[in-house]
């Protein structure tokens, strides 16, 4: 009797542990992304707080409210894993949301498989993270090599044909060389030069001299902002700069000030719908809750794919109920067929996580004005 008794009490007392680890009215949602450097990962989840704060005051899900938990990893992999390990197991996160940086959800991807929990929307194309497939990993946002052929496609439509490469020198850049050199091949191009830089200290200085000495009409560019930025000064300061066309993973607010006047007529491709085009229904919305609050963030593409991928992350718990798990979240996912989430659908099933396929070219004017 004393055992039984005593097996009683300790299943109480786990039971009641367990409770204090996740009460019954807020669902924790964990991300580890850097909040300490480049602006973009910041802009994300600026995005994605606003979505879950007017949620919240909606009643949240199933009368549940959505906590964002949000540790900075500064892109460093290992702190990525890390951060990973102790949403899952000390703030009992239901999934993992808006990672930032391809390496950095590379690390994360072991920690999917082994706790069976999804990762939604991380902000990353690389092809690394669609193939091979993982059946916890939930892309919102086309791949970089989409991309790619359309930044290629918009140059043969100028026919524009000499052209250099720059990429940062990393799983990231690797995969937007690899986008560029398939979809130049296809229209029988070859780069007049491509030039790289280290990801540990963003000196594109050699870059700069290879590039310009090869004087090709444009440039296409896998780097981070910083480094974009910094490329796209020297070379003006040469004298003779060609086309600046660069992948999404740049966009943020700070980025197109930092570079001024300097920024005027570069492109850069988008995955997202224009953050003012009220055509958009989801664009409508995101309007109407940033209007709302009394510090908004930038109207940004950055911050509209954030506030997206909330979208998208709580239509997923929605459907897994009013008891949603891990498991269910997965399952509730992958029924996902064709859903518009107002001007961005994606089309998840068993074997397919790819997401979006939007992906449209933009120029940036005077003042760093998106012109479309």
């Amino acid at each position: 009797m004393d055992r039984i008794v005593f097996f009683i009490i300790l299943t109480f007392a786990a039971f009641a542990k367990a409770q204090d680890r996740a009460p019954s009215d807020k669902l924790v949602v964990g991300q580890s992304v850097e909040l300490s450097g480049q602006a973009t990962g910041s802009e994300n989840r600026q995005g994605a707080l606003a979505y879950f704060g007017w949620l919240n005051s909606q009643g949240g899900v199933h009368g549940r409210q959505i906590e964002l938990k949000s540790y900075d990893d500064k892109r460093d992999p290992t702190l990525t894993r890390k951060n990973t390990e102790k949403l899952l197991q000390e703030d009992h996160a239901i999934a993992l949301f808006g990672y930032r940086s391809t390496p950095t959800v590379e690390a994360a991807l072991p920690l999917l498989l082994q706790s069976k929990v999804a990762l939604v929307a991380p902000f990353s194309g690389a092809q690394s993270l669609h193939l091979p497939f993982n059946p916890y990993l939930f892309h919102l946002r086309a791949s970089y090599q989409q991309e790619a052929a359309k930044m290629v496609e918009s140059l043969a439509t100028l026919q524009v044909r000499k052209v250099a490469v720059l990429y940062q020198d990393d799983s990231f850049g690797k995969d937007g060389l690899a986008g560029f050199e398939r979809s130049l091949q296809a229209r029988q191009l070859q780069p007049l030069a491509i030039a790289k830089y280290d990801r540990k200290d963003l000196n594109v200085s050699a870059a700069v001299a290879a590039i310009a000495a090869a004087n090709p009409q444009a440039v296409l560019m896998a780097c981070t902002p910083s480094a974009c930025a910094d490329f796209i000064k020297q070379m003006r300061r040469k004298g003779a700069p060609p086309q600046f066309l660069m992948l999404s993973n740049v966009n943020s607010d700070e980025f197109f000030k930092s570079l001024g006047e300097e920024g005027r007529g570069i492109g850069v491709m988008q995955v997202m719908p224009y953050p003012r085009d009220v055509g958009a229904a989801t664009v409508r919305e995101f309007q109407r809750v940033l209007k709302a609050m009394p510090s908004p963030p930038p109207a940004s593409y950055a911050v509209l794919e954030g506030f997206v991928a909330a979208k998208l992350l709580t239509e997923g718990l929605r459907r897994a109920g009013p008891n949603p798990s891990r498991q269910k979240l997965v399952a509730a996912l992958e029924a996902m067929h064709d859903t518009d989430l107002g001007g961005v659908t994606v089309n998840y099933s068993a074997t397919s996580h790819d997401g979006s396929r939007f992906v449209e070219l933009v120029v940036v004017g005077k003042n760093g004005l998106i012109l479309r």
